[in-house]
């Protein structure tokens, strides 16, 4: 095995290489002036919009970092340049994490390079989304826990969890660590400075809907964790191709019982397994979700790996693997230039456009020149339609994440539901846009169709966009 020994100066060579071809990948996606379009980062917008004045469903933290920077600009890089700076404090806590965990400096940059060649992580990144704030966090928290800094331990696992409510998980990792460990006045420390952010939050939301999977009939219950199981066991090998795939999931199972037997470890482990175990329930795709623990996974894989007679092999694999991370990294920036956004995760197993924002951009214009400033609108992307225009606009229908992801093909969205909401809510007119990367697009499409026909609702000519994007109004 010795004639495949690769020099460490060819490694800095590769990871320099590396290095710069990220950096132009995160600086295309950065500039891409789209935002909002996955519907996620514009509720996130949104709610940073009416941050201290509306109740909001959805932890508080990312919304509330937003709504600082639009105090000072809501211009896209600005707005943007949140997640990526929390990005890029995490990959930089990460490697010092590893190397306190045993990592030598060539693996701890090599698992950092990894992640940060992950499509998901790019995505991430440069969009309005709270998992890389989340990642901070909780490395920040893991860091201190090393340091027997329970107090500040306790209060980045507070801050993790009113960023996602799973980061729950991190403080029953946390506690379960230090009170087998025999550090009980540590325990006591940490635990009363996260249960202080923590709990307001956990009250709050289960007192306003609790856990959607709680709602579930048993036979929903069943397919939702078994699905889920095979996305998350997948997931780490979405997440480092951009290509969704489920049986890769069987060798990422192997490979962690192989780990578990072998190299087992306190901290990452047992926080990546309570982690994991509230994803499967989860009524949404783990996919996004699971990018934040992705570094520490590797390095549960990279301890087994890197010793014995395959240590050279798994190196060279680690360097190979990411080779289709940049290839479909830069498959997803090329739609920058002609659509102005990023291409968004995964869709069924291969990847859809994104909406034109340019032409959406027209329309933001047209509504804000040609409707009244008290005028509601209705659109499937309605916090980005609502920030754009200024004007009040309703979803029209209920979303249902459990339907939307795991349940039986049927219609997400039927005319008699927007039609309904239409004069409920007072609607003046219907936005129209390609969202082919939300579940429910086909379905709105078809219900507005039926409208149109009906003659609820009739068409609007907007110079300069094409027929995918239309406005419509409410016939009186």
């Amino acid at each position: 095995m010795s004639s495949l020994r690769i020099s460490p100066r060819l490694y800095r060579d590769l990871e320099i290489c590396l290095a710069a071809m990220l950096a132009v990948l995160y600086g295309i996606a950065w500039f891409a002036p789209a935002i909002g379009l996955a519907y996620r980062d514009g509720v996130n917008l949104a709610s940073a919009e009416a941050f201290g004045s509306a109740r909001h469903l959805d932890p508080p933290l990312f919304p509330a970092l937003l709504a600082l920077f639009a105090m000072v600009s809501r211009q896209a890089q600005w707005l943007k340049l949140a997640p990526l700076l929390c990005t890029l404090l995490w990959l930089g806590l990460t490697k010092r994490l590893l190397g306190k965990m045993g990592a030598s400096a060539e693996c701890a940059w090599m698992l950092v390079l990894m992640t940060a060649a992950s499509p998901t992580v790019l995505y991430l990144a440069t969009g309005l989304f709270a998992e890389p704030l989340f990642g901070l966090l909780v490395t920040a928290c893991l860091l201190a826990l090393l340091d027997d800094k329970a107090l500040f331990a306790g209060f980045f696992a507070g801050l993790a969890t009113i960023t996602f409510s799973v980061g729950v998980s991190l403080i029953l990792a946390c506690l379960v660590t230090l009170v087998a460990t025999g550090r009980l006045r540590s325990a006591a420390k940490f635990t009363g400075t996260a249960i202080i952010f923590a709990a307001p939050w956990l009250g709050w939301s289960l007192a306003h809907g609790g856990v959607p999977a709680a709602n579930l009939h048993l036979s929903e219950l069943a397919v939702l964790t078994g699905k889920n199981a095979m996305l998350l066991a997948a997931s780490p090998f979405t997440l480092l191709t951009g290509w969704q795939n489920l049986y890769p999931g069987l060798l990422t199972a192997v490979a962690l019982l192989i780990v578990l037997i072998r190299r087992r470890f306190f901290v990452p482990d047992l926080f990546i397994g309570f982690y994991s175990a509230m994803l499967i329930w989860r009524t949404e795709s783990p996919l996004d979700a699971f990018a934040p623990v992705l570094p520490l996974f590797l390095w549960m894989l990279w301890r087994v790996a890197r010793t014995g007679r395959f240590a050279t092999v798994a190196k060279a694999a680690a360097v190979l693997m990411i080779l289709p991370a940049l290839w479909f990294g830069a498959s997803r920036v090329a739609t920058v230039p002609s659509l102005g956004a990023v291409t968004g995760d995964p869709v069924d197993g291969g990847t859809v456009r994104p909406d034109n924002w340019h032409e959406m951009e027209t329309l933001f214009t047209f509504i804000r020149a040609y409707t009244p400033a008290d005028a509601v609108l209705l659109a499937e992307l309605d916090p980005v339609f609502q920030v754009n225009t200024g004007r009040r606009t309703v979803h029209g229908f209920v979303r249902d994440g459990y339907r939307n992801s795991y349940g039986p093909p049927g219609s997400l969205v039927t005319p008699d539901q927007l039609r309904s909401a239409m004069f409920r809510e007072n609607v003046a007119y219907v936005a129209l846009t390609p969202d082919r990367d939300l579940p429910e697009w086909a379905s709105f499409q078809k219900a507005v169709a039926a409208l149109e026909r009906g003659g609820v609702l009739e068409p609007l000519s907007v110079y300069g966009v094409t027929g995918e994007y239309r406005l419509l109004r409410v016939a009186r």
